[in-house]
């Protein structure tokens, strides 16, 4: 098999090889499911149009082949987002609060959120990891290919290294019920929603450019993103374990003083969801409706923050992709306003 047959199958094999990410894993799990890490019934549906949605498709074998320019493709909603990572007696048991109610928010509903965020990328790493690891090695590579990859392998194997350092808190804090910490910014919004997305970044740098830790460090903090469905309509939360909060609060708090000097909150969220995350669903008409211009400036910042040669500019949260999301924000909450 050729490197590339490698890069194309591999990942797929790994995607299919369920297990159970729940923080009681163990007698109790029984059949592996294809868990939603963005909700069917809430998320999915409120974008959907014929039952589909545009999806962000990027991998390993992608950024060797496209050069790593990630792309849209029209996916049915009952495959969109999904991974193997819980079983159904657990996935069904823990997010029933999410799954079947909206977001009001509570401290226990965004915990619930985060921890799907959190799952989700530690199935995403874990497979990451698998293929590279096989890769690297693959006979027939070139030594640049090979240097590439390997430097891709050490750089992902300590991203998961990461995840599962945060996962662990995570699981203590929810098999004890401490939902009091998570702490979470949550804003919320009755406008149309183009896009839902679950995902999570260590913050390098805040909405004006300055760096907030440094992610050579052991263990960088950790924050997640998630949009969900409320009463009357959808919000757009971060949240974060208490461990994280040396971080993440600096963080947030530049959003604030961001807009505070001029800047759209719609922008620097959109930018925020476009630059960060790749675990995408967009409605069909809204991105087929955008001018070209618009759709350049969303793929190319897409391209700039998937490429693994392109170096990541300090200021890409404080500026770019302005005027295009059509959002409007009617409250702000936070872990104070939210009932246990």
């Amino acid at each position: 098999m050729s490197i590339f047959e490698h890069l194309l199958r591999e990942p797929k094999r790994q995607n299919e090889r369920g297990r159970c990410l729940h923080f009681a894993d163990g007698n109790r799990c029984n059949e592996i499911i294809s868990a939603h890490s963005i909700q069917k019934k809430g998320q999915l549906r409120l974008i959907a149009e014929d039952g589909h949605v545009y999806r962000l498709n990027g991998d390993h074998s992608n950024l060797l082949q496209r050069d790593g320019a990630p792309y849209l493709n029209k996916i049915g909603i009952r495959r969109a987002s999904t991974f193997p990572g819980f079983c159904k007696f657990h996935d069904n048991a823990l997010f029933k609060p999410i799954d079947e109610r909206p977001l009001l928010p509570t401290r226990q509903q965004v915990a619930l959120y985060a921890y799907r965020c959190l799952c989700r990328e530690a199935f995403v790493k874990e497979n990451a990891v698998r293929v590279l690891e096989q890769a690297k090695d693959h006979p027939a590579l070139h030594p640049d290919s090979r240097k590439f990859l390997l430097s891709s392998f050490v750089g992902h194997s300590k991203g998961y290294g990461g995840v599962l350092h945060h996962k662990k808190q995570f699981d203590d804090a929810l098999a004890v019920q401490g939902y009091e910490l998570f702490e979470f910014k949550c804003f919320t919004s009755n406008s149309p929603c183009c896009m839902q997305l679950s995902g999570l970044i260590y913050p390098d740098f805040d909405f004006s450019g300055s760096q907030l830790q440094d992610l050579g460090a052991w263990h960088p903090d950790l924050i997640t993103c998630f949009t969900a469905p409320t009463r009357d309509g959808w919000a757009l939360t971060f949240a974060w374990h208490v461990s994280s909060r040396v971080t993440c609060i600096p963080f947030i708090q530049s959003l604030a003083e961001h807009v505070s000097k001029g800047a759209r909150l719609e922008d620097a969220l959109f930018r925020f969801c476009v630059s960060t995350c790749e675990n995408h669903a967009i409605r069909i008409s809204w991105w087929d409706g955008l001018a070209k211009a618009s759709k350049d400036q969303i793929t190319d910042r897409m391209v700039l923050m998937a490429h693994p040669r392109l170096p990541v500019p300090s200021d890409y949260l404080a500026v770019g992709c302005e005027g295009i999301a059509k959002w409007s924000y009617q409250n702000v909450l936070t872990a104070l306003d939210a009932d246990a």
